[in-house]
């Protein structure tokens, strides 16, 4: 028995370690996919916001240039005596230009502009709107975009370096009444406006840090500069510009901390030169995870980079899905512990049984002469195992019951996953409209300042940032209403139930460009717990989700149909196109537990809660098939869930 026993402890012991493995396996890989997810979203973000600046700033240069050239008359004029000026002759036209474009310089330079700029054919500086006093200087070997700009009269636009720092640049070319070439005007932003623009307005910590060869070493050590540079904390070999928001506490000093163990990782890949981003998980006064993501911004030819836009955002999402994973292996531990335990509990009391069995065995075989004492205790050993029997189905129903317990406490688990996802999805949702309506204020702004700003387009204008406003707050609406329902049997219109689920998962639909078509029947109600129902279409949709993000864009369709039957049912449907489930495998997924290869994300739980609350919640049916369609002259493959209700 002892052995027996051994054997059993050993067996358990390995059974309840590689139970663990697995659970700490799927919750790893579901962790690394959802940080994966957040990282290129944030990288996105800030690559969107960089190109709406960079948009901003080209439309402010194109202004710049065009009403330089068109509103003021004196301007073309004036710039064509240059040629053919004497000495003193340019330095009265000098004054006479500066003179000219003072106010108009003093309006760019609360816009952004650093530089507004004039030079000459042979790339000699004219006048420096910022430094009237500074000109005559060649900068030919300087400035390689004034080189460009007066070799082949095309304006160009670039991350440039200059004499003293870099800038992004757009160079223009200047043309008198006939044509004739007269040389070419700078507009110019400093890479400081992109912090502040970051920072200020779409409310990202960012830093814009440059490499060291981009500037003359003596230049960092000048005290003259507007600009203090820095070695920054991210890598030794880029510099970053000190400010007011970027402080060398702050940015260099507390950053080098923080990024203190992500070190290796942000070397390897700015040395690989492709975006990237990162996150790190701070364990001080405040614990929460922030991401760091880098873009590149490469030199005027597009071969070196020069420089990279560094941003910092607090990532509750991470610091969540992590903290998730942590309290589902814990409470898998535990789980498993208990079902273990009991079923080591019910094997040993079963070799109990065997012994006593053999006891009795032996001590009738040794009574076996006295016929009347072996009946009396055969009858007493019968009552006795009817009663051990009794026994062990009264605990084995108890331990039935303490696993549903554990089932259920993996499902709330579920729901809170997919909650954390519904919360990214509609951060996301977010960026979008609040890009929108901050492109537009300022759109307003630069164009009534221009005097461009008609009636129509203020209006436009208006309504834009009205309506992209009520999207957002039935947003926080939908969101509202799904986390604070109540499971109350009420008549839905499911028309409506499909409708708010489409707005929670508005945000993965774009992520991942899925084609949703739609075929909802009017005015089709039943009974229903509406919050539980969209619960089960998130799950079936997320399913899908994860099959058809790995298909061409062209091909991820989910077909979502609603009708009532004449027997007063209503049918709804869910297709996809993403080639179907495994036949051996098609009758398995409703178990719980049982995962396939594009569910690898969760506890395995997804589809059992769906069948669960359907089944026994709603008293409906639901089952999946394979289904081969035609839409639109071509053949698919795909899995087609079918509720009935």
């Amino acid at each position: 028995m002892i052995r027996n026993k051994l054997k059993i402890i050993i067996f358990l012991v390995f059974a309840f370690i590689v139970a663990n493995l697995v659970v700490y396996h799927i919750t790893e890989i579901n962790k690394q996919q959802r940080i994966k997810v957040a990282l290129d979203d944030n990288l996105k973000d800030l690559q969107i916001h960089f190109n709406i600046l960079l948009h901003h700033q080209k439309v402010i240069a194109d202004i710049t240039y065009t009403s330089t050239i068109t509103l003021i008359p004196e301007f073309i004029e004036l710039f064509s005596k240059i040629k053919t000026a004497s000495r003193k002759e340019k330095v009265n036209l000098r004054i006479e230009l500066y003179n000219l474009l003072k106010d108009k310089y003093e309006i760019l330079n609360k816009k952004g502009v650093f530089q507004y700029q004039f030079l000459l054919p042979n790339n000699e500086s004219f006048l420096r709107m910022h430094k009237p006093g500074k000109f005559g200087d060649d900068l030919t070997d300087v400035r390689e975009d004034f080189k460009y700009t007066n070799d082949t009269h095309k304006p160009i636009r670039a991350f440039v370096k200059g004499r003293i720092a870099p800038g992004f640049r757009n160079v223009y070319p200047l043309f008198d009444k006939a044509g004739n070439y007269m040389g070419a005007m700078e507009v110019s932003f400093s890479n400081e406006s992109i912090q502040k623009y970051l920072n200020y307005i779409s409310g990202i910590h960012t830093h814009f840090i440059v490499h060291k060869d981009v500037f003359n070493v003596k230049t960092w050590k000048r005290d003259d500069l507007v600009l203090k540079y820095l070695q920054s904390s991210e890598n030794k070999d880029f510099m970053l510009a000190m400010n007011n928001l970027h402080t060398k506490e702050k940015c260099i000093i507390e950053n080098k901390i923080k990024l203190r163990d992500i070190k290796d990782d942000i070397d390897k890949g700015i040395k690989k030169g492709d975006k990237f981003a990162l996150y790190t998980l701070h364990k001080h006064e405040d614990i929460h995870v922030d991401i760091i993501s880098f873009f590149p911004i490469k030199n005027i030819t597009n071969t070196k980079i020069i420089a990279w836009l560094v941003s910092y955002e607090k990532s509750d999402f991470i610091y969540t899905t992590l903290k998730a994973g942590w309290i589902i292996r814990v409470v898998a531990f535990f789980g498993l512990l208990v079902l273990f335990y009991s079923i080591y509990r019910i094997l040993n009391q079963k070799e109990i049984l065997k012994e006593q069995v053999k006891e009795k065995t032996k001590e009738l075989n040794r009574k076996r002469k006295i016929a009347q004492k072996l009946n009396r205790d055969l009858e007493e050993s019968e009552h006795e195992l009817q009663l051990i029997n009794e026994n062990l189905e009264l605990k084995i129903k108890e331990e039935v019951d303490k696993n549903k317990l554990v089932q259920e406490k993996l499902f709330k688990s579920e729901k809170m996953v997919a909650m954390g996802e519904m919360i990214g999805n509609i951060a996301h949702q977010w960026r979008q409209p609040l890009s929108i309506i901050s492109t537009s204020a300022t759109g307003m702004q630069i164009q009534k300042e221009y005097g461009m700003l008609t009636d129509e387009l203020f209006d436009n204008y208006c309504t834009s940032i009205n309506d992209h406003a009520q999207y957002l707050s039935k947003t926080i609406d939908d969101f509202k209403n799904y986390i604070q329902g109540d499971r109350i049997l009420q008549e839905s219109n499911i028309k409506n139930v499909v409708n708010n689920f489409l707005n929670l998962v508005e945000g993965s639909i774009k992520t991942y460009n899925l084609n949703v078509i739609l075929d909802l029947q009017e005015d089709v109600k039943c009974e229903v717990y509406p919050n539980e129902l969209i619960q089960c279409f998130i799950n079936i949709f997320n399913n899908a989700k994860d099959v058809l993000k790995e298909q061409d864009e062209d091909t991820r369709l989910l077909f979502i149909r609603i009708a009532q039957q004449d027997d007063d049912k209503v049918i709804i449907k869910f297709k996809d196109s993403g080639g179907g489930i495994s036949d051996d495998i098609i009758d398995k997924i409703f178990e719980p537990y049982f995962t396939t290869k594009h569910q690898s994300q969760g506890t395995g739980l997804g589809l059992h809660m769906i069948y669960t609350l359907i089944i026994e919640g709603m008293s409906g049916d639901i089952e999946v098939k394979n289904k081969t369609y035609e839409y639109e002259g071509k053949i698919y493959v795909g899995a087609e869930f079918t509720i009935t209700i």
